[in-house]
């Protein structure tokens, strides 16, 4: 018999709706490590050992990890007909269950015994003569006819066998499908959708529609719902299964605590069962909803998906709310923590309970299909401090993420783990599939739960420049000589591959330089020796908005190359790029630039482009305000990152169409200079940190808009001048100077438009136009409107600048002025 409910190795179950939880212990508790980590200390070596592991990393990672790929939006809050087209590839493919497949008529026997659903079918005013009192088939039966005679037998079923908690209210059967039922998205939205027939619940994992509501009934409060069609309409299973899947969605988003969502789609003479989890979608043939074997069927999945016990329905119990007036109000969460021995115990898997400090997730989860991240920040009983939880379903063929961070354990500027619940739950076995190799396309996922010490506040809630650089900083690698964050972790033998807004932490408020930014976040993880090509294929492999440009064109290659730690370094930039045109220097939100925009909705291809094109561009756009609010030195930090990045990507984008075994030899060449590559990045931090220390940053001045008409004859290359660029040798990306643009001098040199030759460009590619530092301003013509960009640029550097990897004097020479009107 398939398993109901939770079958994983430490699966925590309801006994009943109000009463507390219990620990099925029959799969054997999960090793949890000490609560104590030692500190780590600072590798002697570390440049060469960086070089080993770069070495190695090229040797066993020949090509990429293979990515689910990325749909194209047109906007965040999507509409339901293009939320259905992103769901049909979210879930594909679906799993349509055999015809003499047991999953539907072997589910909830505990909740009903045969004799009893026997006995209600022969009482029952809704069941006479071998069939439910329900419109017969004619080709001109409507759906709105059986509406009414549907939440009958639903209300029949529900009241005979939970008897008076239902009359109670704890389950009520609602018409909703003239109720519109409001969305929730990352965005503020008006979207909404109505399913037909829905079971409003009350219980600890339920509260009111965030907005006002026909019964006050939304997806927050229904434990399940039933989508009504007639047979003549001809409806498709792909339409069915999409039509539902927006409900889906949404019961996952309204209740963060879902494990699994099912539903049923009947007609007048079958119904269909729906089941959903992070593995996808799979669905039952029609099954005869009138004949004594399919009604006593259909009576038991009613009474399982709006069960009194919350987690046959599919929720997980150990989150649970107190509710007042219909809201939450407070909550618990309760995992397995080991037990401390200095007190007397000898028992490991102690289960402790923490106080919620926020009844809404920290980090919420908006896919159905996939990793299912969800996030909470909780109340340490023991000394009062909060600590973050991380719930996720991992792919079953990756390794879990505890074993990560037990690898990670002591490295300051990586996030701590206090316990891990590392097999907690399988989609295989909710499935009750007993061989998924029956099902080729199925992939089993492994829930997981890791207690974190830290605050669990992301970076966006930085408060000033400094919190801000420092944190960026101590989860890149070191601060003050304490090694940290990303470095340390590569030289421990594993890639991140996920570096988000998300996956980077403030530092406690106390915190010590070296632990002011932790990184998190290790399920997408490898180790230098594993095989990344025989890995699946994982939905939402790093936020595209954060991939790097080369990884988000790797399907369009022939030899597409491994995710390395300059693909992750690239994904650093792309958050600061995501701070810096999202918010101010002082963490106030302001809204996203379009180019981020287009990163975060457009398909992997043309954002890859747009991404090279941004690294390729040594400007700051005006329209994105930028400039206005925030100080030169993030700014020229900014600018040096790119600049760096962008002579990698130029260096690997020569690699990618040779074959593994002609360019293994070039890509150790440019792996080998990982120690350069932390070092550029690190001194260009520690200038932007210097200069802040100093008391000496500012904000751009305001640039006036350029006058079209004006033009130059002649240009003086600027060295000693005031408006000169400062070079400093040791924030160098490969020992040799990199130019720091002093910003104060552009308001004088708006009007000059300089051009020069490419530096290093391939031989085969046009002259670039490319300068230290710009302002990308739109002139007006005379009539007032915006002409074409005119981009403002800053004196060039006097010194040349080195090839990141391998050292070479640039040429550079001055091109005769154009004028924006004329080229």
């Amino acid at each position: 018999m398939a398993s109901h409910g939770s079958t994983g190795a430490s699966v925590l179950t309801s006994q009943h709706a109000t009463a507390s939880w219990t620990i099925d212990d029959t799969g054997g508790p999960p090793q949890t490590p000490r609560r104590t980590y030692t500190t780590a200390t600072p590798s002697v070596d570390s440049d060469r050992m960086l070089e080993k592991c770069a070495r190695a990393f090229v040797q066993h990672q020949s090509t990429a990890t293979p990515i689910a790929p990325k749909i194209s939006k047109t906007r965040f809050d999507l509409q339901v007909p293009e939320q259905k087209k992103i769901l049909r590839n979210e879930l594909e493919p679906p799993i349509e269950l055999s015809k003499d497949s047991t999953f539907a008529s072997s589910l909830y026997h505990h909740l009903a015994s045969s004799k009893k659903i026997t006995e209600f079918l022969e009482a029952t005013e809704v069941y006479k003569k071998g069939r439910w009192v329900l419109p017969r088939s004619d080709k001109n039966l409507q759906e709105e006819k059986m509406y009414e005679p549907l939440v009958k037998i639903l209300e029949a079923i529900i009241q005979w066998f939970w008897e008076n908690d239902a009359a109670l209210g704890i389950r009520e059967v609602i018409n909703t499908h003239l109720t519109n039922l409001p969305h929730k998205e990352s965005v503020s939205t008006t979207n909404a959708s109505r399913p037909d027939i829905s079971v409003k619940a009350e219980g600890p994992s339920f509260q009111l529609p965030h907005k006002h509501t026909t019964k006050a009934v939304g997806y927050s409060n229904i434990i399940t719902f039933f989508e009504v069609k007639v047979t003549n309409k001809g409806w498709t299973s792909e339409e069915e299964l999409l039509q539902i899947a927006v409900y889906v969605r949404q019961i996952f988003i309204q209740q963060p605590n879902r494990r699994f969502v099912r539903a049923l789609i009947i007609t007048e003479q079958s119904f269909r069962l729906f089941h959903f989890d992070r593995s996808g979608v799979q669905f039952t043939r029609p099954i005869n909803i009138h004949d004594k074997t399919g009604a006593s069927t259909f009576v038991r999945l009613v009474l399982g998906l709006s069960s009194l016990y919350e987690s046959d329905a599919g929720l997980d119990t150990s989150i649970k709310w107190e509710i007042e007036n219909g809201k939450k109000v407070s909550g618990t969460l309760s995992t397995r923590q080991p037990k401390d021995r200095s007190k007397g115990g000898d028992k490991e898997n102690t289960v402790i309970t923490y106080s919620l400090a926020n009844v809404e997730p920290t980090i919420p989860c908006y896919d159905i299909r996939g990793r299912g991240i969800v996030c909470w920040t909780v109340v340490d009983p023991e000394n009062g401090e909060t600590v973050l939880v991380r719930d996720l379903w991992r792919s079953g063929d990756r390794l879990s993420e505890d074993i990560y961070l037990q690898r990670a354990k002591g490295i300051p500027g990586m996030v701590q783990m206090i316990s891990f619940e590392c097999n907690r739950e399988e989609t295989k076995h909710i499935r009750g599939l007993n061989d998924p190799s029956a099902h080729p396309e199925f992939r089993n996922r492994i829930a997981i739960r890791l207690v974190l010490n830290s605050g669990g506040r992301s970076i966006k809630h930085f408060k000033s420049p400094m919190e801000l650089l420092c944190a960026l900083r101590d989860a890149i690698e070191e601060y003050l000589c304490i090694n940290s964050g990303h470095k340390e972790l590569y030289l421990k033998k594993t890639l991140h591959r996920d570096i988000t807004l998300d996956n980077i932490l403030l530092g406690r408020r106390d915190a010590q330089p070296g632990n002011k930014g932790l990184l998190m976040g290790l399920d997408m993880a490898i180790f230098n020796k594993r095989n990344a090509v025989k890995t699946s294929a994982d939905w939402k492999t790093t936020t595209g908005i954060y991939q790097s440009a080369i990884v988000l064109k790797n399907g369009g290659f022939l030899y597409p190359l491994a995710h390395d730690h300059l693909d992750d370094l690239e994904s650093f930039v792309y958050v600061l790029t995501h701070i810096m045109y999202g918010y101010d220097q002082t963490g106030a939100e302001h809204p996203l630039f379009e180019m981020l925009v287009k990163w975060e909705l457009k398909a992997s291809f043309d954002e890859a482009e747009s991404k090279a094109s941004y690294l390729a561009r040594a400007l700051v756009e005006i329209e994105s305000g930028v400039q206005k609010r925030w100080p030169l030195s993030c700014i020229e930090l900014l600018m040096g990152f790119k600049e760096f990045l962008h002579e990698v990507y130029r260096e690997k984008r020569r690699l990618v169409n040779k074959p593994p075994h002609v360019r293994r030899e070039a890509l150790k060449s440019l792996v080998r200079k990982a120690p350069e590559h932390y070092k550029t990045v690190l001194d260009l931090f520690d200038e932007a940190i210097k200069k802040i220390e100093s008391g000496n940053d500012s904000m751009v001045p305001p640039t006036p808009e350029p006058d079209t008409n004006a033009r130059s004859s002649s240009i003086e290359p600027a060295s000693s001048s005031p408006g000169g660029l400062q070079q400093n040798p040791s924030s160098s990306p490969f020992g040799g100077p990199i130019p720091q643009p002093n910003l104060s001098a552009i308001q004088e040199d708006t009007i000059n438009f300089w051009k020069r030759v490419s530096e290093e460009y391939p031989d085969d590619q046009p002259p670039a136009k490319r300068g230290p530092l710009v302002i990308e301003a739109s002139p007006r013509t005379p009539n007032g409107k915006r002409n074409s960009k005119t981009k403002c640029r800053a004196p060039r550097c006097a010194a040349p600048r080195q090839h990141p990897t391998g050292g070479r004097t640039p040429s550079s020479s001055l091109l005769p002025i154009v004028d924006p009107e004329t080229k």
